[in-house]
C-alpha cells in the first residue's frame, strides 16, 4: 500500500483482507497494545489504516496542539464523532460550524465555574442512595460491583445537575435501561470501517432505546418549560439563554444538547471513579493518607465546592487516574484544507487521531509514566499540553469542570465513610471503546469507617 506523501510510516497492514480491513482487526483485539508497540517503533506520529482510509496518529504535545488549537480552524470532528450523530443529533459534540459556535456561547455561561457551585448540594443528594447501599454492603460482607455503582451514582447526579430534581423512578428506570443498548451500538458504528446501518436486531433494540430516551428528554423539557426558567439547574439556564438576537434553543436543539450531556456526564465520570477508587485499593498508603484528609476536612458535614478544592491529595488522586486513564482517550479529526501537522502535509479530508492515552503517558513529560505518583501533581511544573483529558482549545469538553467537581464530591463522600478493597488488585487490562474502561469488573469488599 502507498503511503500518502509525506506521511510517516507505520505497521504494514496484514492479511487476506488488509486492502479493505486495514488494522481494524489488530485494534479490535487489543487497540492499546498495537498503539503502543507502534508508537515503540516508529515514534511519536505515525500512520495506520482504518479499513480503506489513511489516519495519522499523533501522540506528541507539539503536534496535539497544532491540531486542536493552533490549527483547529483547519479541522472538524473525525468520523467517529460524525457517527454518534443518529444518538446525539447536532449537541456541541457533533455540531461544527456556526451551529456549534451559537450553542457554545448559549451555553458557556452555564458552565462557568460560579454556576456549577450552586449544584453541588444536588450532586451530594444524589449521592444518598449510594452511601446507602455500601452501608448494606459493608453489613453482609457481599462485594459490590465498583463501576455498575458509579453509572448508578453520576447517572443520577448529571440528571439531577441538569434538571434540578432527581429523576422520577419510572424515567430513571428507562434512561439506566435504555442507555447501555444505544452506546453499545454507537460504539459498534464508530468502530466499523463502513459506514452501513443494515436493519438488525441490534441496531432495532438501539433505534428503540433512542426513542425511549427521547420520549423521557422531551417530557422533562416541556414539564421545565412550564415550570419557568432560571435555576441552578442546567436545563434552567440552557431555556433562559439568549442570542444576540433574543432566540433562545429550540426542544429539538435542547433535546440534542441533554443526549451530550447525558453521555459527557454521565460514562466518562463513571469510568473516572472506577478507575480511581481501583488505583486507591492498589495504594492503600495513598488511600489512607486521602481518607484522613478527607475525614478532617469534611467531618459529617455535607461538602460543598470549596471544601471539595480544599483537598490537594483527593485532587492530585484524580488528575492523576485522568492522567492513566483518561476516559476519552482519544480525539478524532479530520482537515477542512490543506495543513500540516508536526511537518506532516495533510490533504483536505485527511484523518487524524491525538492518542490522549499514548500522549499522557509520555516518559519525556511524565518520569515513570506508567506508575500511580499522585504526589507529581502536588506543585507541578509540566508541559500543559502533554495531559489532555478534556481536549484543548475552542472544543475542550465545556463540562469539564462538572466532571471534576461530581467526581471529587462523590469520592469524598465514599472515601470518608467506606474503604473499598478489591481483592487480586482487580482487572488487570484495559478495554478502549467510546471510552477507556477496565476489562472486567472491579469487584470490591466494602469496609465502614467509624464517625468522624
Amino acid at each position: 500500500m502507498t503511503l500518502p506523501a509525506g506521511w510517516p510510516p507505520g505497521p504494514p497492514p496484514r492479511g487476506p483482507l488488509a486492502s479493505w480491513l486495514g488494522h481494524v482487526p489488530e485494534l479490535r483485539r487489543d487497540a492499546l497494545g498495537f498503539l503502543r508497540h507502534s508508537r515503540a517503533a516508529y515514534g511519536d506520529l505515525f500512520r495506520i489504516r482504518m479499513g480503506p482510509r489513511d489516519v495519522l496518529v499523533v501522540a506528541s504535545p507539539e503536534a496535539a496542539r497544532e491540531v486542536l488549537v493552533d490549527k483547529a480552524a483547519f479541522f472538524r470532528k473525525g468520523r467517529g464523532i460524525q457517527k454518534m450523530q443518529p444518538f446525539l443529533g447536532t449537541g456541541l459534540l457533533t455540531a461544527e460550524g456556526e451551529t456549534w459556535r451559537t450553542h457554545r456561547r448559549l451555553m458557556q455561561p452555564a458552565f462557568h465555574r460560579a454556576a456549577l457551585e450552586g449544584m453541588a448540594e444536588a450532586i451530594v443528594a444524589s449521592t444518598s442512595p449510594l452511601l446507602d447501599r455500601l452501608a448494606k454492603a459493608a453489613q453482609s460482607g457481599e462485594p459490590v460491583d465498583v463501576g455498575r455503582e458509579m453509572l448508578h451514582v453520576t447517572l443520577r447526579a448529571v440528571a439531577t445537575a441538569l434538571f434540578g430534581t432527581a429523576l422520577a423512578d419510572d424515567d430513571l428506570a428507562v434512561v439506566e435501561r435504555e442507555l447501555p443498548p444505544l452506546l453499545s451500538r454507537t460504539a459498534d458504528r464508530v468502530r466499523s470501517p463502513v459506514d452501513w446501518r443494515l436493519p438488525t436486531p441490534g441496531e432495532r433494540r438501539a433505534q428503540a432505546a433512542g426513542a425511549a430516551l427521547d420520549r423521557v428528554v422531551h417530557r422533562i423539557i416541556a414539564a421545565r418549560r412550564a415550570a419557568g426558567s432560571g435555576g441552578h439547574d442546567l436545563l434552567g439556564q440552557l431555556l433562559a439563554a439568549r442570542d444576540e438576537g433574543g432566540t433562545g434553543l429550540s426542544d429539538a436543539e435542547l433535546r440534542d444538547e441533554v443526549m451530550t450531556l447525558f453521555l459527557a456526564g454521565h460514562e466518562t465520570t463513571a469510568t473516572l471513579l472506577t478507575f480511581l477508587f481501583l488505583m486507591l485499593a492498589r495504594h492503600p498508603e495513598v488511600r489512607a493518607q486521602v481518607q484522613a484528609e478527607v475525614r478532617a476536612e469534611l467531618g459529617q458535614g455535607a461538602p460543598g465546592a470549596a471544601q471539595v478544592r480544599a483537598l490537594p491529595l483527593l485532587q492530585a488522586c484524580i488528575q492523576e487516574t485522568l492522567r492513566l486513564y483518561p476516559p476519552a482517550w482519544l480525539l478524532p479529526r479530520q482537515a477542512t484544507g490543506p495543513v500540516t501537522v508536526g511537518g506532516v502535509p495533510l490533504a483536505e479530508g485527511a484523518h487524524v487521531s491525538v492518542n490522549v492515552f499514548l500522549l499522557q503517558r509520555c516518559s519525556r513529560h511524565w518520569p515513570e509514566p506508567g506508575a500511580f505518583r499522585p504526589q507529581r501533581w502536588l506543585g507541578l511544573t509540566r508541559t500543559p499540553d502533554a495531559f489532555l483529558p478534556f481536549g484543548a482549545g475552542a472544543r475542550m469538553c465545556i463540562g469539564n469542570h462538572l466532571a471534576l467537581l461530581e467526581s471529587a464530591l462523590i469520592a469524598a463522600l465514599v472515601l470518608r465513610d467506606f474503604t473499598l478493597e478489591v481483592p487480586g488488585g482487580g482487572p488487570q487490562g484495559l478495554a478502549a471503546g467510546l471510552t477507556l474502561k477496565p476489562d472486567g469488573a472491579v469487584l470490591a469488599r466494602v469496609r465502614a469507617l467509624p464517625p468522624t
